[in-house]
């Protein structure tokens, strides 16, 4: 696997964030993420990991530029990781047609039509995205991973982490679609990438997944607002990152939740 090329690094809490290139063997051309690399307190110390997974239209720098997460993530030792949300370069036809689908639209699926077969960010997130930070940043511990996201990243961030139970420590999101097979978005991006049979949307559908996995004992933070202010994006972000580190409280233990809180402006 080709190593990552850093091509940006800029200090930010004590720490830094660093923007990375590489060649996806996955999706079949260059990917860019960012890592954010708290102050580290020793050379042999290694952080767990936090996956960030963005909205439509978002590239790996909306939540990097914008969030503040870093110095919640300062504070309690957490690398942040933010891939980017789709492909890119490949010029396929129609790619760039619509902001809710194609570029900057990957929905955390792998693509079965043969015109977006490139489409494999699942695979990307859960396999190679984790395998290639292992090889190349000794200071960073992907036993210990979490993983979260906003929009159509909540989507990706609670299927995966739902499939995926033995690989993520815990989840979250932020105005997730949770049920895309019964909304326009959904229902456009998968029966493109997926085609006409809707059994096989249903695998890439949170409500789904948890009404179909009855054995899964889980909490998982959902933050659904209309309008929010970027002090409690930050206060969210904070309780998330701090379970990262210090994992679930004791009482929320060995219980099957959907923790919903609703967050208005005044």
């Amino acid at each position: 696997m080709e190593k990552p090329n850093e091509i940006s690094s800029s200090k930010m809490f004590g720490g830094y964030n660093k923007r990375f290139r590489h060649f996806s063997p996955t999706l079949g051309c260059s990917m860019n993420f960012h890592i954010y690399f708290p102050h580290s307190p020793s050379p042999s110390h290694k952080f767990p990991v936090l996956y960030w997974l963005s909205g439509l239209s978002c590239t790996d720098e909306n939540f990097i530029q914008k969030s503040g997460a870093q110095r919640v993530a300062s504070e309690e030792g957490v690398a942040l990781i933010a891939p980017d949300t789709s492909p890119r370069g490949l010029n396929v036809a129609g790619e760039a047609d619509s902001w809710d689908f194609g570029l900057g639209a990957g929905f955390y699926l792998n693509a079965t039509q043969e015109k977006w077969k490139n489409w494999r960010m699942y695979d990307y997130i859960v396999k190679e995205l984790p395998k290639l930070l292992s090889e190349n940043f000794e200071q960073l511990d992907t036993s210990r991973a979490s993983i979260f996201g906003h929009s159509m990243g909540g989507h990706g961030a609670m299927t995966i982490y739902l499939k995926n139970l033995d690989k993520y420590k815990s989840v979250s999101a932020f105005s997730p679609i949770t049920n895309p097979i019964n909304c326009p978005w959904g229902q456009k991006a998968f029966s493109n990438y997926l085609g006409g049979n809707k059994s096989d949307w249903e695998e890439y559908d949170a409500t789904c997944l948890v009404s179909k996995y009855n054995n899964v004992l889980a909490t998982i933070l959902i933050d659904q607002a209309t309008i929010i202010r970027q002090s409690e994006i930050t206060h969210i972000q904070g309780y998330v990152i701090s379970l990262v580190r210090t994992g679930i409280p004791d009482a929320m233990k060995g219980k099957k939740v959907l923790a919903v809180s609703k967050v208005k402006e005044e």
